[in-house]
């Protein structure tokens, strides 16, 4: 096996290992939202020209348990994935 090939789509190369940080947030996953709000990702919505490329979160801010919707670039990091939490809860009993 030798390196991950390029995607091809529509005579255009897209390199999987730089897609921006929205496409990587999966529900469940804690993110940070705007400069301070670390939230829980509920679900997400997808856009009118990629159904599966999310441009809005609900989420659920963590401290206040405030419920709103987000725009995908208002999401800053990933603080955490939900299987990184699974492992940790697992390693702690």
């Amino acid at each position: 096996m030798g390196a991950l090939a390029p995607i091809f789509m529509d005579q255009k190369i897209f390199d999987t290992s730089e897609e921006p940080l929205f496409l990587k947030v999966r529900s469940r996953d804690t993110v940070m939202v705007g400069e301070n709000e670390i939230c829980k990702v509920l679900s997400f919505t997808g856009g009118s020209r990629d159904p599966d490329a999310p441009s809005l979160f609900q989420v659920a801010n963590v401290d206040t348990g405030e419920i709103k919707h987000v725009h995908a670039a208002e999401v800053k990091e990933i603080v955490s994935t939900y299987e990184e939490e699974v492992q940790q809860r697992q390693q702690q009993q």
